[in-house]
């Protein structure tokens, strides 16, 4: 309760975030309301509400009052906090785990081709195809123990599968180097144990729908999080009956994935990240039903999923964080793309990418005399590989791969006619939102057209005014014989063929 000058304020906690207001002067009531106060927007409409026709009632002292309050409310929530232990090492928890399984795991650090086994585990674990989807969701996985991690956003379809592959992929991660967050508040981060989140894989939800000023500002904390890799805020704190402002800071870095159906992002949350497409295709249908079938009929081959996930917490507990160089870094960067201001971010995302194929791969890469991990042709070939198509779509405007494929199947079904969203998904028989959202694509590019607006239940009319081959975007990332002229031609030969059957 606080009270100054005949105002009383009552205070009852209605959630994690609402808390119920009475204010009371003498024995009126003014005001009741739930706000959260800890958004200023909250605090300011309230204090609004209670001062409108109310000349006695000092709107600074209300504002103290709500600020006051909003202090007490953040330093209830970090006492109450669940405390985090500091548990066992990472090489205590390998120590702890059977000699076969870390046997198995050193054996597979070795192998050759250890990205496509990595992949085929994925598999075994759940997820049928999607399979340079879910090789580029462990890589940024693995980054998390870099000092500069990934971040990744996966769109599609709703039932398209990408919480699914999320999940199956996240498992393969051993519990104290992932953080589950289905949902997070804009406090969240701020007000965990210190250290919880430093080099974390943050495995979050599906990504809210709303697109506003108040999404946006729910998120500040997570951008600045993945660009800076830790988290500062000054907050007032009452302490002895006195106001004074405290230094709350969260160190990381971390990798983060969430999911979306959404085909508009943030511009400032979508340039920290590299947006990811699952496969709408019929054949991936046909993949996911096959697969689910086999596994009710009880014929999953191979190993158990338990052995799996079990092999590969050994193997994420045997990568040592070292440094990573890239050598070829510098002739990288006089050949890549600039025209765009998002290429600030995208090249930094390209090296990370990169080195996350060489700290998988460190058992098999050189070092330096410091002990620097050194990535090579390999590692640039897998990440040119797997960012090739959402680089294109980022830096080129180009496409992404479902909306190319919506484009090839739509054309010739409309040719140069008008059409309507209702048309389409009679034909082609895709969902709503994804027609929307592809179509949305195409509008941005100035590959389609609303030639009048929607009215009411009576759809809008659009037209294709391009075709895939006025939208047909370069390799974002300079060829392997630029990078690697003296050994292009055995590239060619070998490894290119590797890294095809590797994903």
């Amino acid at each position: 309760m606080s009270e100054n000058s005949g105002l009383i304020i009552d205070v009852v906690p209605a959630s994690r975030t609402q808390t119920i207001l009475t204010v009371r002067l003498g024995g009126d009531v003014l005001v009741v309301d739930k706000l959260d106060l800890a958004k200023p927007k909250s605090r300011d409409a309230f204090a609004a509400t209670l001062c409108e026709g109310r000349p006695g009632v000092d709107r600074a002292e209300v504002d103290r009052k709500l600020l006051e309050l909003a202090a007490e409310r953040a330093q209830q929530s970090v006492q109450t906090e669940p405390r985090l232990n500091s548990g066992p090492t990472r090489q205590e928890l390998l120590e702890a785990m059977p000699a076969t399984v870390r046997v198995a795991a050193r054996s597979m650090l070795d192998a050759p081709l250890l990205m496509r086994r990595i992949v085929d585990d994925i598999g075994a674990i759940g997820v049928a195809g999607e399979k340079e989807l879910a090789a580029t969701l462990y890589l940024v996985g693995t980054s998390r123990l870099l000092n500069r991690p990934l971040a990744t956003i996966v769109t599609g379809p709703s039932s398209s599968g990408k919480s699914h592959l999320i999940e199956q992929t996240a498992s393969m991660f051993p519990p104290e180097g992932v953080l589950l967050a289905t949902q997070i508040t804009p406090q969240a981060l701020f007000y965990m144990e210190p250290g919880s989140l430093v080099h974390k894989f943050v495995v979050a939800g599906e990504r809210s729908r709303k697109e506003d000023d108040e999404s946006a500002e729910a998120t500040r904390a997570l951008r600045e999080m993945l660009s800076a890799g830790r988290l500062s805020k000054l907050i007032p704190v009452k302490v002895g009956g006195r106001m004074r402002t405290e230094l709350v800071e969260q160190d990381g870095p971390i990798a983060f994935v969430e999911s979306t159906t959404l085909n508009r992002i943030f511009d400032e949350d979508l340039n920290r990240s590299i947006l990811l497409s699952t496969d709408e295709r019929q054949s991936q249908t046909r993949l996911i039903i096959d697969s689910v079938a086999e596994k009710y009929a009880g014929n999953s081959a191979g190993p158990s999923r338990g052995e799996v996930i079990e092999r590969h917490h050994a193997l994420q507990r045997m990568l040592e964080p070292h440094g990573v160089l890239i050598p070829f870094a510098p002739t990288l960067a006089q050949h890549f793309e600039d025209g765009r201001v998002e290429a600030r971010r995208a090249f930094p995302h390209t090296l990370s990418l990169i080195q996350a194929s060489a700290l998988l791969h460190q058992f098999q890469r050189q070092r330096d005399g410091d002990g620097h991990i050194l990535a090579d042709a390999n590692d640039y070939q897998l990440a040119r590989r797997l960012l090739s198509g959402p680089l294109a779509r980022q830096l080129g405007g180009g496409l992404s791969e479902p909306a190319k494929r919506f484009l090839v199947r739509l054309s010739p079904v409309v040719k140069s006619e008008p059409f309507t969203t209702r048309d389409i998904r009679k034909h082609l028989k895709d969902a709503s939102r994804s027609v929307s959202g592809w179509l949305t694509e195409l509008a941005d590019l100035g590959a389609a057209n609303v030639i009048e607006p929607q009215h009411g239940p009576k759809p809008a009319i659009w037209k294709l005014v391009g075709t895939l081959d006025d939208l047909v975007v370069g390799d974002m990332l300079p060829p392997m014989s630029v990078l690697f002229p003296e050994v292009a031609c055995q590239l060619s030969n070998n490894t290119q063929t590797l890294m095809r059957q590797a994903v």
